[in-house]
């Protein structure tokens, strides 16, 4: 795999995306090199299709071509409005140029089933898939699912909900619908070798925020555990 770093001497942003490279590779535990390559004049531009920087090729791939359509000595912007693209999508990106299998949950919210299934799988298959996860409406994660999870040893206090969107330029192995909503109300998933629904009921938006809740959080993250480690075991893609 090659990874490049394209930058014009100076940019504000370079820093940034040099490090958001480092610590992707780093939390995917790939030793892989990254090659910086400075632009420095019109010809290097011509030479190198330079979009602005830092642009962030894989293989030679620009790993966000709708921002990459014009060609000069100037700053980036990508679709997050920031000169630097999430670091979700990035990580997509060198998990799939490393051949690591990859899943993507999917869930309305993205606020409980889908945050406990990335958190599960990467917790505890991280040796064969890198779980993702996004929702059609982003809500924010409930407070009582960062604790059940914290119980298990995972700390997703950190975790941010995501829209599907954001992962329109990537590729999957897998996308697991998990709710019955998703496919009525989502018409743009991305690239996926394989698709699979497998239902969870959220005790959060069945019973409210409800006396036990707890106890029912914990039934589901267990559920959810159980489920997924097994199908996934199973799959052969």
């Amino acid at each position: 795999m090659n990874i490049e770093l394209l930058y014009i001497k100076g940019c504000p942003d370079f820093k940034h995306a040099r490090r958001l490279i480092h610590n992707t590779i780093k939390v995917l535990e790939l030793k892989t090199p990254l090659k910086k390559i400075e632009i420095r004049n019109a010809d290097d531009v011509k030479t190198y299709s330079f979009p602005g920087s830092p642009t962030i090729r894989i293989n030679g791939e620009d790993i966000e071509p709708d921002t990459a359509n014009t060609t000069g000595l100037t700053c980036r912007t990508y679709n997050n409005g920031t000169g630097i693209p999430d670091m979700e999508a990035l990580k997509c990106k060198i998990a799939r140029a490393a051949r690591l299998k990859t899943v993507l949950f999917v869930y309305t919210g993205n606020a409980v089933r889908s945050q406990i299934a990335e958190a599960i799988v990467n917790h505890f298959m991280d040796n064969k898939w890198v779980a993702f996860s996004a929702g059609i409406m982003p809500m924010e994660i409930n407070k009582d699912v960062i604790k059940v999870m914290k119980e298990i040893g995972i700390d997703i206090s950190n975790k941010k909900s995501k829209h599907i969107d954001l992962f329109k330029n990537c590729s999957f192995d897998k996308v697991v619908t998990l709710c019955s909503d998703v496919d009525r109300f989502c018409l743009n998933y991305p690239d996926y070798d394989e698709k699979d629904t497998i239902i969870f009921h959220d005790p959060i938006s069945t019973y409210g925020f409800s006396f036990g809740q707890g106890s029912l959080l914990r039934k589901l993250r267990d559920d959810i555990k159980k489920t997924l480690i097994k199908h996934l075991e199973n799959n052969r893609i």
